[in-house]
């Protein structure tokens, strides 16, 4: 079977053996665009003047006939009786009956209603990116933006049964899914604020706040929302998030008279309602009675036992709370800095020097605040990059782990503005050390090799163009990694398309800024 991946950094595959892409790229784009519209035929004119829209109709038509040409000599062949392309006079058309598989067509098709948790899985697992990364035609943008949103109807449809089923660690995982399509959504760092919060886990918590705050100042130069804001406000000074019939912003409400503040409120069965905070204050209440001086003491003393009875039964339910679901509540780890990371760059100028010969100290390049990574035609240089995964409980149960790498805009003279480009990772096969890992050693040629080096298939990509951030789940990776230490040889990073020239800095775990690292965030049980 063909097995075609366009979600992401682009991947063929006969069976299990790779394939490389056709070329020239616009021979690419015309295979993507015959696999996305495969439902009927194309006419030939639209085809040509979609692929070729500032070509005579004649040239277009003529460039078309050329391409389809060089797409069939360089697909595998056949099976008997089921070609890949059915070609008309007027039209063209991708065989929807060939023995293939599109992960863009499984997006489409997928039915809510008929999946359950291994159909969700393996939508999750097949779309790793968005459409063709590193291309930028305006027929892929506008089938970009059209398959993302697709993604993210589906992923809040996920959310909303699982919230109905009372699943909350599915919530988390999925919500986290969602953050990595759109990692400006802010609802949904409010959405894992809470859960953390009413789990009992305010310092998590906290942790997803400053995540939003981060990525909002990186990406936006933004402050959070008001309501953000003020569920944080209600986080750490240990109040009550009620619930109310609608999804309102959430705000600060005072525990009503007699009735003590409690974060573990937790989500209930179908019909649970969103959770807010509300500003509105505790009404006043009108002034007591005049009583006698006794009265009053006798009054005081049983408010106090009363207060100290309450503040026991609430003291005892959070623990009862926490002991009996301490093994399904979801905790995060996040490694990031030099005890937990290990980077170096490897650069094909110097590629048997640890060091920039111009530097007169020899810092090692281990060492480097910032990095490069460059295209030439070729990915020109490499970031490595390793995990300790030794501060996770040996029982811990990996639910996700999502690395994060932040790149800065490279310019000069030569390159006064940023390029678009696309950044890959790729799981590292052999061992390294930072200390004397150069661009011809130890890898068995230079530049590493692919499938022996390290794995062929990017664990995930990213378009981008200009200062960024890119994440990759990398959730499988990780579970090996915990079972089998001795194999944690970490990732490798580099660009995969670009124009000529492409260039950006890649922060390192030297970084003085301590947002701006690279990390490994884990979920777990």
């Amino acid at each position: 079977m063909l097995r075609i991946h366009l979600l992401g950094h682009p991947q063929i595959f006969n069976d299990d053996t790779p394939l490389p892409h056709p070329t020239p790229n616009k021979v690419f784009t015309l295979w993507a665009y015959l696999l996305l519209k495969g439902r009927r035929p194309i006419p030939r004119d639209h085809l040509a003047y979609v692929l070729w829209p500032d070509a005579s109709e004649s040239e277009a038509r003529a460039n078309l006939r050329r391409h389809l040409h060089l797409l069939r000599k360089q697909l595998p062949a056949p099976p008997q009786n089921a070609p890949w392309i059915l070609s008309a006079r007027q039209t063209v058309q991708w065989n929807p009956e060939a023995d293939y598989w599109l992960d863009a067509a499984a997006l489409e098709a997928f039915d809510v209603e008929k999946a359950d948790k291994s159909d969700w899985a393996s939508l999750i697992e097949a779309c790793r990116g968005d459409l063709l990364e590193g291309f930028y035609d305006d027929w892929i943008l506008a089938e970009r933006a059209h398959l993302r949103q697709r993604y993210i109807q589906l992923l809040e449809q996920r959310i909303t049964d699982q919230k109905r089923q009372g699943d909350s660690q599915g919530v988390v995982y999925t919500t986290r899914r969602l953050l990595t399509v759109d990692p400006l959504r802010e609802e949904s760092y409010r959405e894992l604020m809470e859960l953390h919060y009413r789990a009992g886990d305010r310092a998590a918590a906290l942790r997803e706040f400053e995540k939003c705050r981060t990525m909002l100042q990186s990406e936006l130069d933004a402050e959070p929302m008001p309501e953000t804001l003020a569920l944080r406000d209600a986080i750490l000074n240990g109040e009550a998030l009620h619930l109310t019939a609608d999804r309102e912003p959430l705000t600060r409400s005072a525990p009503s008279a007699g009735q003590a503040a409690d974060p573990f409120n937790t989500f209930g069965g179908a019909g649970r309602r969103s959770p807010i905070v509300d500003r509105q204050q505790t009404p006043s209440l009108s002034p007591p009675p005049v009583v006698s001086s006794r009265r009053k003491r006798i009054a005081w003393a049983g408010a106090g036992i009363l207060l100290v009875l309450t503040l026991l039964a609430v003291s005892l339910r959070a623990t009862d709370f926490l002991s009996s679901n301490s093994t399904q509540i979801s905790q995060t780890l996040t490694l990031s800095g030099l005890d937990v990371t290990q980077d170096t760059w490897i650069d094909k100028d110097n590629p048997d020097l640890l060091y920039d010969p111009q530097d007169p100290d020899k810092m090692l390049k281990a060492d480097y605040e910032q990095v490069h990574l460059m295209f030439w035609g070729f990915p020109y240089d490499r970031v490595l990059i390793r995990f300790d995964l030794e501060r996770l409980p040996p029982d811990a149960k990996i639910e996700q782990a999502v690395f994060y790498q932040h790149l800065d805009e490279y310019t000069n003279v030569d390159l006064p503005e940023s390029l678009p480009a696309t950044i890959s990772a790729f799981r590292l096969l052999i061992p390294w050390q930072p200390e004397n890992a150069t661009f011809n050693a130890p890898w068995s040629q230079p530049g590493l090799t692919a499938g022996v080096d390290y794995n062929s298939q990017a664990l995930g990509s990213h378009a981008f163009h200009g200062e960024t951030w890119f994440s990759v789940d990398i959730t499988a990776l990780a579970r090996e990694w915990a079972a089998h230490p001795n194999e944690n040889f970490g990732l490798m990073l580099m660009l995969t398309e670009a124009p000529q020239g492409a260039h950006y800095w890649v922060d390192t775990s030297n970084h003085p800024l301590t947002e701006r690292r690279p990390r490994l965030e884990i979920t777990y049980s």
